[in-house]
């Protein structure tokens, strides 16, 4: 187990965690580098937690003392200034609106400014190797199911779409009145089930990934926090950043996401998906789908 990712240690045993040893597993998912260099008593101040809580926790993840949990977010550190350089999409600069009132900065501008920190966020968080490994296995996967519930249907159909113009081997569970769970009946060990949730987190969206994780598929979870009840059940997962000025999460770190790994994916898949997008545009353009210059200026006539 001490060889995992502190992250991933937390996920693993993240439901079995008492309410106090969760809020201090949070503080640590969310402040490796104050756990990397600040003593225990220090971190127990910053976060209202006693230190013996932070102790308890490192045993609750199956380490010997909080030294070890320590270790692990340094560990997470050092990989993090290794692989920046390869984190594709990081932005260089922020914007400050720090401070401003509704009235003195237009909220356009800092829904904008919120964004712009999310995506920096996901970029230097993320684990390219790991997103490397799922672009690998959705190419080998004999079926690719792709499931959300509320707010996430949309993003769904929306990388649903962009897969089946380069494939005809993906699908969108939930479509057409049909529930998750039952498209996902008979999916096995060679199939990939991505599914998207944020919270609240959808019932349906966890029964299908723990039912994916049962039949022994491969399973992707998106999601806000290392806290969604489905991130149990996944092979893999990634948290993406989703802070916003208003009521609504904001799914833009997870749009980056979605659309990097579609074009990981479709680079890996060789020249049948060249083809077949060819082949798309080709018959789009055949049966008129795209509007012509041509239609307007009949129309104006």
């Amino acid at each position: 187990m001490e060889s995992l990712p502190i992250n991933d240690l937390i996920a693993l045993h993240y439901e079995t965690l008492s309410p106090q040893l969760k809020i201090a597993a949070d503080h640590v998912v969310g402040h490796h580098d104050d756990v990397a260099s600040r003593s225990l008593r220090s971190i127990a101040a910053s976060s209202n937690l006693n230190p013996p809580t932070f102790s308890r926790l490192a045993r609750a993840l199956g380490l010997a003392s909080y030294e070890e949990m320590r270790e692990l977010c340094r560990n997470e550190i050092k990989y993090r200034s290794i692989s920046f350089a390869e984190k594709a999409g990081a932005l260089q600069s922020e914007i400050a609106l720090d401070g401003g009132t509704e009235g003195q900065t237009p909220f356009a501008l800092r829904q904008s400014a919120s964004a712009i920190r999310n995506i920096d966020q996901f970029a230097n968080d993320l684990d390219i190797n790991r997103l490397r490994t799922v672009a690998d296995q959705l190419v080998e996967s004999e079926r690719v199911f792709l499931a959300g519930s509320m707010a996430s249907v949309g993003f769904i159909q929306y990388f649903g779409y962009l897969a089946t113009l380069a494939f005809d081997n993906w699908f969108i569970a939930g479509m057409d009145g049909i529930t998750p769970t039952t498209m996902l009946t008979g999916v096995c060990e060679t199939d990939s089930v991505i599914v998207i949730m944020k919270n609240p987190y959808a019932k349906r969206s966890v029964d299908a990934a723990q039912m994916a994780h049962e039949s022994g598929a491969f399973v992707v979870v998106i999601s806000d926090s290392i806290a969604c009840p489905a991130i149990r059940f996944a092979t893999h997962y990634f948290i993406v950043p989703t802070d916003s000025p208003q009521f609504f999460s904001s799914y833009m770190a997870t749009l980056l996401l979605l659309e990097s790994l579609m074009g990981m994916v479709i680079r890996r898949s060789g020249q049948k998906v060249h083809d077949r997008l060819r082949e798309v545009e080709t018959n789009n353009h055949r049966l008129g789908e795209y509007w012509q210059v041509t239609q307007a200026t009949s129309n104006r006539e």
